[in-house]
This record gives structure tokens, sequence and C-alpha cells, in this order.
């Protein structure tokens, strides 16, 4: 039982599970939601019972299991880390003595192992199906290790030809190298930024004086040891036993004490800031490190002006299961795009600034992020208060539905994701007093349901991306309507806005009770004869159907704010998964995940005192001015 309760505490929940056995990809290439590895890994599992020569079986078998544990990072019991390599470990060997002589086998055998003892299972899967790109990437970084030059040319020309990379991406990596001094060293963080560099130097024959470097690949001694010798750089030792981050911070500062220019990918640079921020200055997608300061806003207009090509940020026309990662690509121009809009600002470049800013501001809107616009758009600074987040208002607008002339609901609860644009937009203004009624509390998830399989939402809900679509829930109600409030002022500062002048604020009960009833204000649920159960026997909301059991609606804790079937006015979740705020503060409606159906009514309260895991809120917006 405990064990049950553990795995059900750990999971993502989705409203339902898909009965289909879906093709798993690398998270390198596709994050999905944690519940929804579980269920393919259950899926594919079957397959291989009803036929162990299934190799694509026990390829999506692995590839389901492998994400599980790469995604249990957030775990600091190291629990479930060990528990899907062992796992991993066992479906590795299995699958190579099911079918011994497939790609798929001794792939996976690669795979799961040490890049450098394993490769002979890599070298047999590419001689089994040579034409397989699913090997191309790891021979290239075979290649890479052994400073095999030839052969690494070969297979970043197969990588580049298999289109396993968005072109958006290789973009990116392009401007990259294009921007750095002569014999430049770039220091990557990931499988992206590095191979899509390695594929831009390899097969387009691009900067091949620049030397791209993986923070992690380079911890290994024999490569190391290679390198830096053909860099020119003093051997260096280092204890093998000592603190890994230790280390590497030690082969890091090496790097940059060398005699060539050192960069830092701008898509890692976070993790670096602790101990060499102060030396790192941005110079586009790249941050070069340097001892003393330097005129980088020249090197920033230079970059734009003469080396980036910048077509992809504006339009793309190819699809690619990576293309989400892009928009995080693409949002790293964003530091650099901001000082170099300010520069213009300042020298007058008025066209200039006017091409820039539509750049910015459909990067921005792409990926989410704040940015200060009112530098942009050069507005006055005085109150650091009117910083202005870039909202997709269009899909504000949309989300919205009549509950009467004047008076729209939002269809979905708000989301962990919405409300972090609130957060964020606090710590950017340096509205600290403000920060401090609106954060959230994550610990209730802890004191309200004293369970350890409770400890991973408390560490992930409000910032994993797994949970964005979740409702945002452990806040007070005056944080609500702060919220609220700064979604007004957002709103009616934005240039492309449908309405003159809107409030955004909490529902009264009555409005609450219009909308969730489907226009009839006595109406006790949202569901047909009020059975949440369909013919099917299927739950048709997030609520506790009876004692102990939080799972048989297909969701442990909240779901997303998109689950279940709306009810006839389009409205989302008005019963169960979070109780919602109304404007009476301390007072619920709809009932939670943790609420029976009794509770649920629509016609009961739920009363709470401050934040709580199961009390949420939804959002009305009151037309003022058409």
């Amino acid at each position: 039982m405990k064990k049950h309760l553990l795995i059900a505490g750990l999971l993502i929940n989705s409203l339902v599970y898909s009965q289909q056995a879906e093709k798993v990809y690398s998270i390198t290439k596709e994050v999905r939601e944690i519940s929804w590895y579980e269920t393919q890994q259950k899926l594919w599992k079957a397959e291989i019972d009803k036929n162990k020569t299934n190799a694509d079986a026990w390829y999506n078998y692995f590839s389901a299991t492998r994400a599980l544990k790469n995604l249990s990072y957030t775990d600091e019991t190291g629990v479930l880390l060990k528990k899907y390599q062992e796992q991993c470990n066992q479906i590795a060997d299995d699958a190579l003595k099911a079918i011994p002589n497939t790609f798929e086998a001794n792939h996976i055998k690669f795979w799961n192992g040490d890049l450098m003892k394993e490769s002979a299972y890599l070298f047999k899967a590419n001689e089994i199906s040579p034409n397989d790109p699913r090997a191309f990437d790891g021979m290239m970084v075979h290649y890479e290790l052994n400073r095999n030059k030839m052969k690494f040319e070969e297979f970043a020309g197969k990588c580049f030809k298999s289109n396993g990379i968005p072109g958006g991406i290789l973009n990116w990596a392009h401007n990259l190298l294009a921007e750095v001094d002569k014999n430049a060293v770039i220091l990557t963080f990931g499988d992206n930024d590095t191979y899509a560099a390695w594929i831009v130097q390899g097969a387009k024959q691009f900067r091949k004086d620049v030397t791209i470097i993986n923070t992690s690949l380079i911890m290994i001694e024999e490569y190391r040891t290679k390198l830096f010798k053909e860099l020119g750089y003093p051997e260096l030792t280092i204890n093998e036993t000592d603190d890994w981050d230790e280390n590497q911070k030690k082969v890091l500062q090496h790097i940059f004490n060398g005699s060539r220019p050192s960069y830092v990918s701008a898509t890692g640079v976070g993790q670096l800031q602790d101990q060499f921020g102060e030396k790192l200055f941005v110079t586009g997608l790249a941050y070069k490190y340097s001892e003393s300061t330097f005129d980088n806003i020249s090197i920033i207009q230079r970059n734009y002006e003469k080396r980036y090509l910048l077509d992809h940020l504006k339009e793309t026309f190819t699809f690619n299961i990576s293309d989400k990662k892009l928009v995080d690509f693409n949002s790293t121009y964003l530091p650099s795009l901001l000082k170099l809009y300010k520069h213009y600002q300042e020298s007058e470049e008025t066209l200039r600034m006017a091409e820039l800013e539509k750049l910015i501001i459909s990067i921005s809107e792409e990926s989410g992020q704040q940015s200060e616009i009112y530098e942009i758009l050069g507005e006055s600074t005085s109150s650091p208060a009117l910083l202005t987040a870039l909202l997709d208002v269009k899909s504000i607008e949309k989300n919205m539905l009549p509950v009467n002339k004047t008076v729209y609901m939002g269809k979905y609860e708000v989301s962990n994701a919405d409300y972090r644009k609130f957060l964020d937009n606090l710590k950017r203004s340096q509205q600290t007093n403000l920060l401090a009624i609106a954060q959230y509390d994550s610990t209730v998830w802890n004191t309200k349901f004293q369970y350890t399989y409770n400890d991973p939402m408390r560490e992930n809900y409000h910032w994993h991306p797994a949970y964005d679509e979740y409702p945002m829930v452990n806040i007070s109600f005056e944080a609500a309507q702060a919220y609220c409030d700064w979604l007004t002022k957002q709103y009616n500062t934005q240039r492309k806005r449908e309405y003159t002048q809107v409030k955004f604020r909490l529902p009264s009960e009555k409005e609450w009770l219009l909308a969730a009833g489907s226009g009839n204000e006595k109406a006790v649920s949202c569901f047909p004869n009020d059975n949440i159960q369909n013919a099917d026997k299927c739950y048709l909301g997030n609520i506790k159907v009876s004692p102990g059991r939080y799972m048989d609606d297909g969701a442990f804790h909240t779901a997303k704010v998109s689950s279940y079937l709306a009810n006839k006015a389009g409205f989302f979740c008005t019963f169960g998964n979070v109780a919602e705020m109304i404007d009476k503060k301390g007072i619920a409606k709809g009932g939670s995940w943790y609420h029976t159906f009794e509770e649920s009514n629509f016609q009961q309260q739920i009363n709470y005192a401050g934040p709580d895991p199961g009390i949420g809120f939804r959002i009305v917006m009151e037309i003022i001015e058409q």
C-alpha cells in the first residue's frame, strides 16, 4: 500500500490515461508529463508480453523508463533515480537476450551505458542498420571523444540530413558560432546546443576554428587530456574521488585561464553565475569571459547587424517534434536584444529600434517571458510598478466566456503558468512588498496532508514545467486579488487589446453560480442528472470518490485546468479539481480534489483560512469601456 501511495503521489496527473501506446522520444526532443511516461511504460511492457521479439516495443519501453529516470532529478532521496536506473539496466539486459541481433537492443545497451565503455554496442547497432538516424548523434559523439575529425564530420553530416534537430536551432547555432572571436572556445551545456553547433561546423563547414566544449563531456579524463593538448592548454590533473561539481569548476576555470578567447553559451550561463558571473559579459547568444570590462554593446550591434541570420525568428515553415525546444533557444536572444534596443533608443536610430521592437515582442510572446518593456517602448521608468509584461491578450480574451453583457469569466482556473508571469513581473519590477503577499506557500502540501508522498508536490508543483497547466493553489485571498489588480493594469496598457478598459476581479457568488450552472444559479452540479459518472462509469470531475480513493477519477491530486468535459456554457472544472475563491474572503465554491461529491455541491460553500492545496481561483473580466 505504501509503495502504491508513493508512486501515486509522484504522478503529475493527467485526466484520463491514454489507452494507446505512442512513440516515446528522448526528453532532449520532447518532454511530456511524468504520468504519460508511466502510462507508456505499462502499455509498451504489455506489448512485449504479447510478443517478446517486438523490437519497437522494447525501444519505446526503455525510452519511457529512461525518461522517468531523467525526470526523477527532483527527488532528493535518490530513491526514484535508483529505482528507474535498475529498471533501465534490466530492460537493456532483457532486450539483448530477447532480440540480440537488432538495432534496437544494441542501441538500448549503448544508450543505457557508458559513452566510452559501451561503444561496441553502438557500432553494432549502426552496422545492423547504417541508415537509422537514432545512432547518428551517438556516433558523432564517439568520434568527437576520440578526436577522429574525419569520421566526426561524416556523422555530423548524417545528423544534418536526418533533420533530427529543428532548423531554427541550427540557425541559432550558426549565430552562436558567428559571433565569437577567431579560435575561440565555447562552453555548451546539453545535447541540443552542443550537437547543433557541432552539426553546423561539421556539415556546413562553418567556423571550424571554434572549439565547442560540452561541460559534461569535458569531465571524461581521456577526452579532456586529448583536447587540452590540441588547444595548447597545460595539463590538468583532478582527483576523481573529489566532489564532481567542484572538479567541474576547476576544469572550467582552467579553460577560462587558457590562451584562447572563452565564451559561455546563453543556454546555460545561469549555471555559472555564482562562481563566474562577474566576469561573463553578454555579446549576443554567448557570454564572453573577461577579467576586465569592455564595450560589449558595440559587439552586440556588430553581431545583429553584420553576423547573424535572423529570418528564422520571423517565420518558420517546417515542423519538428522538438519545436518546443526551439522556443527556449529563441528566448536566449532577448538579453542582448534588449541592450541593443536601448542603445538604438539612446542614439535615436528610430527605424532600427522599430524593427527590433517587433522581433522582441514576437520572441517574448512565444516564450511567455517577461521583459523590461517600459524601456523597449520608451515609456516612463519613474515607477517600477509600471513595468509592463508582454501578455498574450488574444488568448486571454479568447478564454473568456460571457456571464452577462458586461461580465466575462475565464474558461479555466488560473494556472501555475499564468500566475508565474505575475510573480516574475513583481520580481523584475522589484515590488518586494507585493511579492511577499503574492508568494505561494508550498509547505502547505505537507502541513495539510502529512504524508511523505506529498514531498514531490511541495518541491515541484509551482515551478516545474510539467505542472504549468495545473491550477494555482496555496495562495491567500489577498494574493488572488493582487493578481487580478495586476492583470487589470497589464491588460489596459497592451496595444492590441480588444477592449479600451476592463477590470479583472474575483467573481461574486451569483456570477460564479451562473457560470458553473450554465446559467442556472440553482444547479447542484454541472453533470447530467447530477451523476459524476457517465454510462461507461468514467468520472467526469476530480473529487474524492470515497475515503482514501483519489485516483479513481484519473487524478491523485489536481488535474490540468482543461481536464474533463466542459459544462454546457464552456467552463472547465467548475466541479472539483480546486474549490474556487469568490469575492468574499474565506469562501470558495465547487469543491476540490479532496472534497466529496456532497461537499462540492454548488449550493454548498468551502471555508478556508489561508493558503490551501485545494483552493484556487478563476477570474472575471468586467468590461468598463468598449
